[in-house]
């Protein structure tokens, strides 16, 4: 995938509809837990930046993967479409998300009470 190339990336306003309109969306935060307690987007799940913790997805999930920004989310994305997973990137990254982020209390992140 070239660097200039979007055709799995999502605009904010794209990944605002599927959050509404897609029961099958899962949302992956592959920043730093410090970063994720900060801001995230809402029902994202923080994981680990590992092509091995991603590959158990269900088959019949459509997956978005967010960073910081979007360099490693599309490499990522790249990965996982090479196991016919329906993955896509938010372009731009976190900071291109402009509908409000969910923020957390660090002590919480990672023990499944986001």
């Amino acid at each position: 995938m070239k660097n200039s190339d979007t055709s799995f990336g999502l605009t904010d306003y794209e990944l605002s509809d599927l959050i509404q309109h897609n029961g099958n969306l899962v949302i992956y935060d592959l920043r730093k837990k410090e970063d994720f307690a900060k801001g995230h987007i809402k029902k994202s799940i923080l994981v680990q930046y590992h092509e091995e913790n991603l590959l158990d997805i269900p088959k019949l999930s459509k997956i978005v993967l967010i960073s910081k920004d979007e360099e490693q989310s599309k490499k990522m994305v790249t990965a996982l479409r090479s196991h016919d997973i329906d993955a896509f990137y938010l372009i731009g990254g976190i900071k291109n998300w402009s509908k409000g982020l969910y923020y957390t209390n660090i002590s919480y992140v990672g023990t499944g009470y986001l």
